[in-house]
């Protein structure tokens, strides 16, 4: 009986060490071998050396230049299988998150980027106008004749043909304002019926507008903001929307790979 359970443990025994050897097998075949050996294969050099010439203006390493490389390239190997065997590539967030960051850009590295259509451009700009566009400001300069005075309206006939032949609006002996401002501070500092009609008037000249308080001579010098011209505007939606096509393809290609997988949250 007592030979018969000596057998049995022997057997026991072999099969648990038969199947430990079979893992060590196993682990060498996936490792390529003893995980604690570094090769320098061939094909390491000749990337360390593509490397090099990219960085060096296609020049190539010396013996010790290539010789360095090597040794460089050693040590961040080591390093490399040792955070592996720490299994700091499941448990520290950095790393975790720097790796997810280039699967996400291998996924989208190999598609080529399309050039937007003129119908391209302008469905963007209709949904991202505000993106582009700044307010409107009115550079203006504002003669004053106080409505009280009951020479202003004679006055200001004269003084209107004046400033329109090139007369100097300080030489004129009346309140003169200027700015340059938004539509809304127009209106709070005219009113709200003089500021619109402030910002209706063409360029240039001077254009007699009456206040509720004062008769005024206004020239509206220029109206900068709006959309930037047409050359930089186009350069800068090409960038966006090219900018915008390339992070939904991503999208799309990262949950493509996430989709191969069955996500469980259990409670």
């Amino acid at each position: 009986m007592q030979t018969r359970a000596t057998t049995l443990l022997v057997k026991t025994a072999a099969l648990a060490l038969g199947v430990g050897l079979l893992l060590v097998l196993v682990h060498r075949l996936v490792t390529g071998g003893d995980a604690r050996t570094i090769v320098v294969t061939p094909e390491v050099k000749t990337d360390l050396e593509r490397r090099f010439r990219e960085q060096n203006d296609g020049r190539s390493p010396t013996a010790a230049e290539m010789g360095e490389a090597i040794r460089r390239w050693e040590r961040d190997e080591a390093l490399y299988r040792e955070a592996l065997r720490e299994g700091l590539d499941r448990s520290d967030a950095v790393i975790r998150s720097a790796l997810a960051d280039r699967v996400r850009a291998r996924a989208t590295g190999a598609l080529a980027p399309r050039e937007p259509t003129s119908a391209d451009l302008d469905r963007w700009l209709a949904s991202h106008r505000r993106k582009y566009e700044t307010e409107l400001r009115y550079d203006y300069v504002a003669v004053s004749f106080p409505r009280s005075d009951p020479d202003s309206p004679a006055e200001i006939e004269g003084d209107e043909l004046a400033l329109n032949n090139g007369a100097d609006t300080k030489l004129l002996g009346r309140p003169v304002t200027a700015g340059k401002l938004t539509a809304k501070e127009l209106a709070q500092r005219f009113g709200g019926d003089l500021g619109p009609r402030i910002q209706r008037l063409p360029l240039g000249g001077w254009h007699r507008l009456d206040g509720r308080d004062d008769l005024m001579l206004v020239r509206v010098n220029a109206v900068q903001g709006g959309l930037p011209g047409a050359a930089d505007l186009r350069r800068r939606m090409i960038a966006d929307w090219s900018a915008a096509q390339h992070e939904e393809a991503q999208d799309q290609a990262v949950q493509a790979i996430v989709d191969r997988y069955r996500i469980q949250d259990p409670p």
